[in-house]
């Protein structure tokens, strides 16, 4: 498969069992795994977000194939504007010990997308999960993260209470 080939299966990935084949494809290629990073940048195209969710198939497939792309994971997760992009994106992420090659920018966007009214659920979550694995690392954090869990639980859905009752738990 060439890149132009590869850009129409994936602009023409509708299902689940279309995306687990370009999952596997890469997973047997990983030379695509920059390619579908770079298809990820352009935010708005329609691409961009397909790439994305077969991005989160290879990891389901083979996990490790990502670890050598965490840095690019977390410089493109810091501009992401689409909510499905940055859903998938912070999913990976979570898996994650980062608390190490992200910096104060970083912790501070996450903290913004886990206090906005606007973004989505799952990435609130995600971010959660990000932050309390930073805060591992950094416990200074931990008391933060904690207070804001505690302010947003009266006024979220059952996943945010649910994920935030656990970690506050861990805590």
């Amino acid at each position: 498969m060439d890149r132009e080939e590869l850009v129409q299966t994936i602009e023409s990935c509708n299902s689940k069992q279309n995306a687990l084949f370009l999952a596997k494809y890469i997973v047997e290629n990983p030379i695509w795994i920059v390619f579908i990073f770079d298809l990820m940048e352009n935010h708005s195209n329609k691409k961009a977000w397909k790439a994305a969710w077969v991005l989160d198939h290879v990891y389901l497939e083979k996990s490790n194939l990502l670890d050598e792309h965490i840095d690019t994971m977390i410089r493109n997760f810091m501009h992401i504007r689409c909510d499905s992009i940055r859903r998938i994106m912070s999913k990976l992420l979570s898996f994650y010990n980062i608390a190490e090659k992200v910096d104060g920018s970083f912790v501070n966007t996450c903290f913004d997308l886990l206090i906005s009214e606007t973004v989505a659920v799952a990435v609130k979550v995600n971010t959660m999960q990000i932050l309390f694995n930073i805060s591992q690392t950094y416990p200074e954090l931990g008391a933060e993260l904690k207070l804001i869990l505690e302010e947003q639980i009266p006024n979220n859905t059952v996943a945010f209470k649910a994920r935030a009752k656990r970690l506050l738990r861990r805590m």
